[in-house]
Parts: structure tokens; C-alpha cells; sequence
């Protein structure tokens, strides 16, 4: 990727940090092949024409519990009753055992979460989102999503990548929105640089190999995408339900 001139958001910045997490087991996924590409990515990347990127892990997966996600994404997003986000960009990883790709997810949403969790509990009746929060029924995320996906599939043109608006109302669309609630508490108007992607079964070798190209292209490609300067076309305005979309309810579980 060639050198691109800083108009962006990103364009006075010295260095990006980026936060990966990844999932625990759920299910029949004793092992989730989310938090072992998420491990498995490098501390640093350096890519020709951009700042000098510095990758995050979370040091544990994400429990597949409502709960959880509940309590441990605001203090890891920001610092307590802080306004400033404590990284550039979030990145969530997530497995969808029913799809053979990988898949953008431009959006996310704060209610139909009836299926239980690990804890074997749901979201039915839970109104704090809604009511007390009366936070908005979906979420996108600020990223362009259209100038991504195309950055991203140009420098893995052999990889089948592909965008999407249903992440699939379990934990991992629960988890997104919940990333992107904290940046709508704090300024609804403002810029939610979050991102999800979610990634197929497969724990052999190769396949964490594919995955963790696939992450860290994506990777290459958001923080490109902000350094040009092409921001603000959300994922509502470029992305049509797809045949992927409808089925995200049964594969991304």
C-alpha cells in the first residue's frame, strides 16, 4: 500500500493503538479460534506510508456472558469517568461457526438477545439500553465502511472477504454494541472507530495463519482508510442486506 497523505483523523498522529479482543470457548467451541488469532497477532505493525501501529491484546478472551461483556467493556474502553478512549481503534474478534468467510460488520444492535449465554442466561426484559439509556436501536460504526472493505480485499485479493450489516444478535453483536454504546454515551455525534470481524471455524495451524493475515489486513485497511481521510459514509448507506445478513441469526452464534 503506497505512501497516502495524513487528511484524515489520524494525520497528526505519532503512532496508532489498536485493541484486539477475541472470545472464549461457547457451546460446543470448547477452543475458540477468535482468541487464538487475536494471541496470535504481533505487537507491532510498520506499514509503508503509515504511522507505526501498536496492537493491544487483551490478555484474556472475552467470557460468551452478557454480564460479563457488561461489566468489563467500559473500563476497558476508557478510563473511569474519562471522555477520552484509552486506543484509537477497538477491534473485536468473533467466531461464526456456520460461515466458510470472513465478514465486516458494519453495525450492531441493542435489542433481540434471546439466546442464552454460558451463564445460561438471556437479555429478555432487560431494559437499561433502551429505556434508562435510551440509547439508539442500532449502532454503526464511524469507519467508512465501503473505503475498508475495498482497502482490505485489495491486499488480500485471495482471501473471501466480505461486508455486512447482521452480526448475528448474540454475543458477539452484543459485544459491539456494547463497545460503541460507550463511545455514544459520551458524545453521540462523535466518532465510534470500533470494529468487528468475525472469522470461520478452524483450528489447524492454517487456519489461524489465514485468520491472522485476514486481521491484520483489516487492520492495515482502518487505519489507511482514517489516514485518507475518507470517513464519515456510515455503514447504513453503503451496505445492503445480503443473503449472508439474513442467515447471521443461525451462523454467528
Amino acid at each position: 500500500m503506497g505512501s497516502l497523505a495524513p487528511a484524515g483523523g489520524f494525520g497528526n498522529k505519532e503512532g496508532i493503538n489498536v485493541l484486539v479482543t477475541g472470545f472464549g470457548p461457547f457451546g460446543e467451541n470448547t477452543t475458540n479460534p477468535s482468541y487464538q488469532i487475536a494471541r496470535s497477532l504481533p505487537n507491532k505493525q510498520n506499514i509503508p506510508g503509515l504511522p507505526p501501529i501498536t496492537l493491544h491484546i487483551h490478555p484474556k478472551p472475552i467470557t460468551v456472558s452478557y454480564t460479563h461483556v457488561r461489566e468489563v467493556i467500559p473500563e476497558l474502553l476508557f478510563p473511569k469517568d474519562g471522555l477520552k478512549p484509552k486506543y484509537d481503534i477497538v477491534l473485536n474478534i468473533g467466531l461464526a461457526p456456520g460461515r466458510n468467510f470472513y465478514t465486516l460488520e458494519t453495525l450492531a444492535h441493542r435489542d433481540g438477545y434471546n439466546r442464552k449465554d454460558e451463564d445460561g442466561k438471556t437479555m429478555e426484559g432487560d431494559t437499561f439500553w433502551r429505556i434508562e439509556l435510551q440509547a439508539p436501536e442500532k449502532l454503526h460504526t464511524s469507519f467508512d465502511v465501503e473505503d475498508v472493505w475495498r482497502r482490505w480485499k485489495s491486499g488480500l485479493m485471495n482471501v473471501d472477504l466480505r461486508p455486512s450489516n447482521n452480526a448475528g444478535h448474540y454475543l458477539c453483536d452484543f459485544t459491539y454494541y456494547a463497545c460503541m454504546l460507550e463511545y455514544w454515551r459520551r458524545e453521540p455525534s462523535g466518532q465510534r472507530l470500533c470494529m468487528f470481524l468475525h472469522v470461520p471455524s478452524g483450528l489447524e495451524e492454517e487456519d489461524i495463519n489465514r485468520g491472522r493475515e485476514a486481521a491484520l489486513g483489516l487492520i492495515t485497511a482502518l487505519v489507511a482508510s482514517e489516514m485518507a481521510g475518507e470517513g464519515n459514509k456510515r455503514g447504513d448507506d453503503v451496505v445492503e442486506e445480503t443473503e449472508w445478513d439474513r442467515a447471521a441469526d443461525d451462523e454467528c452464534n
